[in-house]
């Protein structure tokens, strides 16, 4: 069989010689790889020694590519997947084969390819890596990270500051590390019991470890252990965080005169980190940056941190510049104010140091933002109780004056319904007709005041943090039927709600009591809201991240002015007058919405109709039982 058919359709660079260097054969890819213009059958003959030194120059290092071709033909060992740089920028792999017959030498072929796409890549996922690990071996807090017989696979340089012991206890336990520390060995076995309870829970777990200084003196740290699992549910790595809690923990004795639970210490300790460039826009944020600013990650990438909202940011800039241009990034720690997404005034700890990444001459920015709010504000503690309870009597307050309203009007019509059967009944003309109609009246407005008192209801475990976030994965399509048919499919005028759905139905997971409450809320304001025209539509449009839930309805619509305070509470459009409403329902929607992380739209035009438009998207929550809070 002629092999020459063969290796000349092969995707790599193929050379053949004899025992006397040579070439008998060289494929097509062979002349296209390294840019001969002549044809392969033209180069048969020709001395492979005399080429390899003529074709040294198109290599980056073209003496040790010499040498080398000399030591490999020298041993006549097969060579496998050795790497070369060009110099071109190019790499390529070679594989050299001896061609041994009974003991006898009878030639060698080389095989080449052409390597350097997948070399970039693996540069790039290096850098991402060097990226990371610059992050977690300076962040100011203890990092670790174990696996599942819980030995160390990674620690940072603030857990131990030691090179040499931090490359040392990498497969090690914690009995290995108080060992050689010469400390309790209850140490290690309540960090074990803790690990072990994390592991069989699946779940995190934070404790307050108190250790004695040299100095005698009590050291808090705040530690957590948190269990990654692979998509087959085995566990792959439990990573353990911990930070020097000593000055707040005194801090909070001294002024509160109380322990706080461990939750606020946690709150306390929340450390943002964000990342910038050398033009100081944001290329990375973490999660704890989202809680503590109120800033989506995909609100701020790409931005500059002047975004932020900390007052006197620009001192940061300037301080990173001045520490640019004197070359030293050493006691750069200072604190800053901001206000929190909910308006409150706090204060930030901020530090920062540079990195690079290998084979780039550009330099990145780690920006740390702890929370040292205790430690300033705790003095004014009793001012933020009060201006709490301002908050929740002018609340109250709201409450009374709505249902002050709303209950006079159906008192007023059961008062009179009833009067009215009273005087029917003294005059025997108490007929079924009459006891019928005025029952209804009764009966009407009871209902109304029940679903108010259940909306206040509602409002007030919302603000108590009594509501539990439940999500799980289900049908949203059949979810939405099921609403339609239940309570849209007999309306009195007929009309019903025509349902549009998009794209390929996917699970999405949601909580039932919310999705419920809202649906219903949009659907219904939908109907009352447009009586006596075209029936609304509902429209499911299933995406790649996401669905769209869009409730288009042809009533009075909103006026421009009023579309601002929309979700507010207490709040109505100013055209809404005869219509019932409490301005609560939209107000509860807004906290359910922001719950499941969603985004909620409304367009409208007066006297044209209204478009409510949720978009969810289809990802997990990890913290499925928290409540809601105005905390």
């Amino acid at each position: 069989m002629d092999l020459r058919f063969i290796l000349n359709e092969v995707p790599f660079a193929v050379l053949l010689e004899d025992n006397q260097r040579r070439l008998q054969f060289v494929n097509p890819n062979f002349c296209e790889l390294f840019h001969i213009p002549i044809e392969p059958d033209q180069m048969v003959g020709f001395n492979c020694e005399q080429a390899a030194e003529s074709a040294a120059p198109l290599f980056k290092y073209s003496q040790e590519f010499l040498e080398r071709v000399k030591e490999i033909l020298a041993k006549k060992e097969p060579v496998r997947q050795e790497m070369l740089e060009l110099a071109d920028g190019r790499f390529f792999l070679r594989d050299y084969l001896p061609i041994i017959n009974n003991n006898f030498f009878e030639g060698q072929v080389w095989i080449y390819y052409d390597y350097t796409y997948a070399h970039s890549l693996e540069v790039k996922k290096n850098n991402q890596k060097k990226f990371y690990e610059s992050i977690l071996l300076n962040i100011p807090a203890d990092i670790a990270v174990f696996d599942k017989d819980h030995k160390y696979l990674f620690v940072n340089k603030r857990a131990i500051k030691n090179d040499e012991i931090r490359e040392w206890i990498v497969g090690k336990d914690d009995f290995d590390y108080v060992k050689f520390r010469g400390r309790d060995i209850s140490i290690a076995e309540k960090r074990r019991a803790l690990f072990q309870e994390v592991v069989n829970q699946k779940d995190c777990n934070e404790f307050l470890e108190e250790n004695i200084t040299p100095e005698g003196n009590i050291q808090y740290n705040l530690r957590r252990m948190h269990p990654f699992y692979a998509d087959n549910n085995e566990l792959e790595f439990v990573v353990g965080y911990g930070m020097d809690v000593t000055s707040i923990k005194n801090a909070e004795e001294n002024v509160n005169r109380r322990e706080k639970n461990l939750a606020q210490i946690t709150e306390i300790l929340s450390i943002a980190v964000i990342v910038i460039d050398q033009s100081f826009n944001v290329i990375y944020t973490n999660s704890s940056f989202e809680s503590t600013f109120g800033y989506a990650s995909d609100d701020i990438i790409g931005k500059s941190i002047n975004v932020i909202a900390v007052e006197n940011i620009s001192s940061l800039i300037k301080e990173i510049e001045f520490a640019k241009q004197r070359g030293s990034f050493e006691g750069s720690t200072k604190e800053y104010r901001f206000q929190d997404k909910y308006g409150s005034r706090r204060y930030l700890s901020v530090s920062f140091v540079p990195y690079n990444i290998a084979e780039s001459n550009e330099v990145f920015y780690a920006i740390f933002f702890s929370d040292v709010t205790d430690q300033h504000l705790a003095v004014s503690e009793l001012q933020k109780i009060i201006e709490k309870e301002k908050r929740l009597n002018e609340l109250k307050s709201g409450f009374v004056n709505i249902v002050s309203h709303e209950m006079r009007t159906p008192l007023s019509v059961i008062q009179s319904s009833a009067q009215i059967m009273e005087m029917l009944s003294e005059t025997d003309r108490l007929d079924k007709e009459s006891v019928d109609f005025h029952t209804n009246r009764i009966v009407s407005e009871v209902g109304g005041m029940e679903s108010l008192m259940e909306e206040l209801l509602l409002i007030s475990k919302i603000e108590s943090g009594k509501v539990e976030f439940r999500p799980f994965p289900q049908d949203l399509e059949s979810f939405v039927r099921v609403i339609l048919h239940e309570k849209y499919a007999q309306l009195a005028d007929g009309r019903q709600m025509q349902v549009i759905v998009k794209g390929v139905n996917h699970e999405v997971e949601f909580d039932r009591m919310m999705m419920n409450h809202i649906l219903n809320n949009i659907i219904g304001n939908a109907f009352k809201y447009s009586e006596e025209k075209k029936a609304p539509i509902l429209q499911l449009h299933f995406r790649q991240h996401a669905v769209t839930v869009m409730v288009v309805d042809y009533g009075i619509g909103i006026p421009a002015k009023d579309l601002q305070n929309l979700f507010k509470a207490f709040s109505r459009a100013s055209n809404v007058d005869g219509i019932n409403g409490t301005g609560l329902g939209l107000h509860v929607v807004k906290y359910f919405t922001d719950f499941h992380k969603a985004k909620i739209y409304c367009k409208s035009q007066v006297n044209k109709g209204t478009c409510i438009m949720l978009e969810f998207n289809y990802k997990s929550y990890s913290n499925a039982k928290n409540s809601i809070s105005r905390g």
